[in-house]
């Protein structure tokens, strides 16, 4: 039996997911780029994949692993953000753009 976190996959999605959400312009970068793939007629698996990248990106811009000297600690790191499911989060980002899309054109 799979355990998840909150409805999450796991421990390390579900807080990289509520860390994106804090950040007004994090999420206001992930909808724009989401909003312009929507626009562009893929479908929502695409969408999900190249938007999982883009919040992959971000995430590892926050975190400047080169500057991490302790082998340990940067192990570690690299290990939690192995186990982040980028494309649940992109997925959760496609769902709530689309459903405020449905209610605006409704």
């Amino acid at each position: 039996m799979k355990t998840t976190y909150n409805g999450w996959t796991n421990y390390e999605t579900w807080l990289t997911n509520l860390w994106l959400d804090q950040e007004p312009y994090t999420t206001e970068t992930i909808s724009n780029t989401c909003l312009g793939l929507m626009g562009s007629w893929e479908e929502k698996s695409d969408i999900d994949w190249r938007l999982a990248n883009v919040i992959k990106d971000i995430v590892e811009e926050w975190i400047d692993l080169s500057e991490i000297e302790n082998g340990f600690i940067l192990d570690l790191i690299r290990g939690a953000i192995s186990e982040v499911n980028f494309r649940e989060i992109a997925g959760h980002f496609y769902d709530e753009l689309k459903e405020l899309e449905d209610q605006d054109g409704a």
